[in-house]
């Protein structure tokens, strides 16, 4: 499974909390403006990021 964020629902104007439990760094952001990104190659598809993001912008494809 892959994970992505979802540019309607991420209002990009914070530094991402999703970073801080991803157990693997998988998830990185330019900037507190920016869309984070989700390296496919790291992320092991736990489902963390997913539970602490309080939007709800983190999905499985």
């Amino acid at each position: 499974m892959k994970l992505t964020v979802n540019p309607q629902k991420c209002p990009q104007n914070h530094r991402c909390p999703s970073i801080a439990v991803c157990p693997k760094g998988a998830i990185t952001q330019q900037d507190a403006n920016s869309l984070p990104q989700i390296d496919g190659e790291t992320c092991i598809a736990c489902g963390k990021c997913i539970k602490f993001c309080p939007k709800g912008a983190i999905e499985f494809l």
